[in-house]
């Protein structure tokens, strides 16, 4: 499709020259129905990191405006300050803003704790506007390790000699959307000193290994109850970045390993080539479905105050009913939770349906006869509380009370039970 950037963006004019449709804000038509995504670059080349987002960005079937950001207190030692203030906002600019996806890439601070990170308290503010606040986002690196302690306190574990080279993948998941069109044992470049173990992955919390590798560790996880990708490796980068890493720390002294499955028969002196750039396409595609059809999902969520108000159409004269709508994270299996629960409450529905707005939130819909009013009200309040998932509900009767109760962040993160808020009005 087309990836939207400034004009003189130094991306912008390499993409262009590899025959990428890269569009000024001014030239395209259809900004509107662009989806938006924040990128907070915390990696040390910016230049660089911005041309391999942009490029796996451009190469879907989406049209894409990205918003380079970085935290207020971030300075670089690294990129010129004149190319971060002409291309970059600063968080506290843009966190009213409206975006539909968010991608932080990794930084060069894996060997510290997290706390001693300069920008770690602004990170936290960051990770918990995107859970609030975005639609999709995708952590990359130190990024899915930092987002995975912030959310789940999950630690790192520092490696022994670096993890270096390009590693193939197994699909755990195979049948997870995002993986739709990746072959097993799919490559992925790694370098990293730092590690996350799949045993100190928290269980009931909507976490999913989708991705491993035999010898480079986890790869890519999904966390479904913070709508969010944790890829700890680098599909993004380009074929020479690994080499160029390489010969940089034999410069500087550092101890580095020769990457692992990289160089043709381990010669460094002989060009690599860019064996993950059609998985990257892939998974960056799939990954935009998403962010896409949540955002199809935020648009009908909207609609929700407008189905209490409609009312439950044409009733018998003097019957007594309540209609009920659940949003939840995957309608099909929520409905036996919903069954359960109003069974343990006496009641059984006369009618229930499901929808599907995204690859996997959606809405659970009943009515039950015979209860009505203040009844009606505990009896979803009991309903929500006992669905895993349920983000939001809407109930109305047919004597035109009704409400809305909705989830507490710590319900919408999985880090508690879901604390019920409603509001009533009469029709």
């Amino acid at each position: 499709m087309a990836i939207i950037l400034p004009t003189d963006l130094p991306a912008a004019r390499r993409l262009r020259a590899e025959g990428v449709d890269v569009l000024a804000p001014s030239e395209d038509k259809a900004v509107g129905s662009a989806l938006r995504i924040a990128v907070l670059n915390l990696m040390p080349n910016k230049p660089d990191t911005e041309t391999q987002i942009c490029r796996v960005l451009a190469e879907t079937a989406y049209r894409v405006t990205p918003r380079f950001f970085v935290p207020d207190s971030y300075r670089s030692k690294t990129t010129p300050a004149d190319h971060i203030d002409a291309f970059y906002a600063r968080w506290s600019q843009i966190r009213d803003c409206e975006f539909d996806g968010l991608i932080v890439t990794g930084a060069p601070v894996e060997t510290l704790l997290f706390e001693d990170v300069t920008y770690w308290r602004e990170l936290c503010a960051i990770f918990d506007w995107a859970r609030t606040r975005i639609g999709e986002s995708f952590y990359i690196c130190w990024a899915a390790q930092a987002a995975l302690q912030f959310f789940h306190g999950v630690p790192k574990h520092e490696l022994p000699e670096k993890m270096f080279g390009v590693f193939p993948h197994r699909l755990v998941r195979p049948d997870a959307p995002l993986l739709r069109g990746l072959e097993e044992g799919f490559p992925i470049p790694v370098s990293r000193h730092t590690a996350v173990r799949e045993d100190d992955l928290p269980g009931g919390r909507g976490i999913e290994v989708l991705a491993a590798s035999a010898e480079s560790g986890l790869g890519l996880v999904r966390d479904r109850h913070n709508r969010a990708v944790y890829m700890f490796n680098h599909l993004e980068y380009d074929a020479d970045t690994l080499s160029r890493e390489y010969f940089r720390d034999l410069r500087e002294g550092r101890p580095v390993p020769l990457p692992r499955h990289y160089f043709p028969d381990d010669d460094p002196a002989r060009c690599p080539a860019q064996s993950w750039r059609g998985s990257a396409r892939i998974l960056f595609r799939n990954w935009l479905d998403e962010v896409w059809h949540h955002r199809a999902g935020r648009k009908n969520g909207h609609q929700a105050m407008d189905w209490l108000f409609c009312g439950p159409g044409p009733v018998p004269v003097g019957a007594s009913l309540t209609d009920m709508r659940l949003e939840v994270e995957e309608p099909l299996t929520a409905v036996p939770a919903v069954l359960r629960s109003l069974a343990s409450a006496g009641h059984a529905p006369t009618a229930l349906k499901t929808a599907k707005y995204g690859t996997a939130d959606g809405t659970v819909t009943l009515r039950v006869d015979g209860v009505g009013g203040p009844a009606a009200e505990a009896l979803l309040r009991h309903v929500f509380d006992t669905v895993p998932g349920a983000r939001r509900a809407t109930f109305r009767d047919s004597q035109g009370f009704g409400g809305l109760v909705v989830a507490s962040a710590a319900a919408r993160s999985g880090t508690g039970l879901p604390a019920a808020r409603a509001t009533n009005s009469a029709a």
